[in-house]
């Protein structure tokens, strides 16, 4: 069997979340680029929404639990976003950035849950179906779903025959068991 590699590590972020943090703030009304953004995230979601954010001259605001890694609040700050600390987990970091949605007229750009990050993502499933377009499987890293529900999608729809499989990193909770 041949195996081919998605390098998307090596995007400026270290990760996907690039792909769909452009394809959500790509779609914003002008009003809203001029206000800006926020979203709660422990690190990859808020360097790829501060890292196109700067690029795209759309302010970011990132809420992140209290714990979240030092070189990713450094990271987020480096790269132009207001990094707010808040809460003891990734929750409290949620609805405290819902309320400065609020109240700022923030647009809330969840890291997976949400129609544009989702199709962003599916990117990665076009490009693997022009980089091998006979490719039987494609397996697909899960965290909060939003890769898998964008590269299945994008798969799928493009070639049925091709399999998903999920993979998840064993120490983390099992997406499946908790859906």
């Amino acid at each position: 069997m041949k195996i081919f590699c998605k390098l998307d590590n090596l995007q400026r972020t270290g990760s996907f979340k690039e792909r769909g943090a452009r394809n959500a703030l790509s779609q914003l009304s002008s009003d809203q680029k001029k206000r800006g953004v926020i979203a709660a995230s422990a690190g990859n979601h808020a360097q790829a929404l501060a890292y196109q954010g700067r690029l795209l001259g759309v302010p970011a605001t990132v809420v992140m639990p209290k714990h979240a890694p030092l070189i990713k609040v450094n990271n987020c700050q480096k790269l132009g976003a207001v990094v707010v600390l808040h809460g003891k987990d990734f929750g409290e970091a949620r609805s405290y950035a819902h309320e400065i949605a609020v109240e700022k007229r923030l647009a809330y750009v969840d890291g997976y849950d949400d129609p544009a990050i989702i199709a962003g993502q599916g990117t990665m499933g076009l490009e693997i179906l022009e980089q091998v377009p006979d490719v039987d499987a494609v397996i697909v890293p899960v965290g909060g779903a939003g890769l898998l529900a964008g590269v299945a999608l994008a798969v799928k729809t493009k070639k049925a025959s091709a399999k998903i499989i999920t993979v998840e990193a064993e120490n983390v909770r099992e997406f499946f068991r908790r859906a």
